[in-house]
């Protein structure tokens, strides 16, 4: 995602060591940690409350009848029998005279 290599992560973990302290650092990781399990359950319920919705609307509005009734307004049955011969399609030649 942020293409971040071993290297990359042995630096930032030196400088956060450095600014927030070795005795603060286990204290912050448990934060960073909950915040991101609740917005993971916030965006997890969001998500399925979307989805509900969508699907009440979809039973409400009978999407599904309604699309076949669509496809078969818009359905073409087209039968073609094509016989070509080469003679029907003859290619004048601007060069041959």
């Amino acid at each position: 995602m942020f293409d971040i290599g071993f290297f990359e992560i042995m630096i930032l973990m030196a400088i956060a060591v450095v600014v927030i302290g070795p005795q603060n650092l286990p204290k912050l990781a448990k934060a960073i940690g909950r915040g991101w399990g609740e917005f993971q359950n916030t965006f997890n319920s969001l998500k399925q409350d979307v989805l509900d919705e969508t699907e009440s609307l979809k039973q409400n509005v009978n999407l599904d009848g309604l699309e076949q009734d669509v496809t078969s307004a818009t359905k073409i049955d087209v039968d073609v029998n094509l016989d070509l011969d080469a003679k029907d399609f003859q290619i004048n030649d601007p060069n041959k005279n």
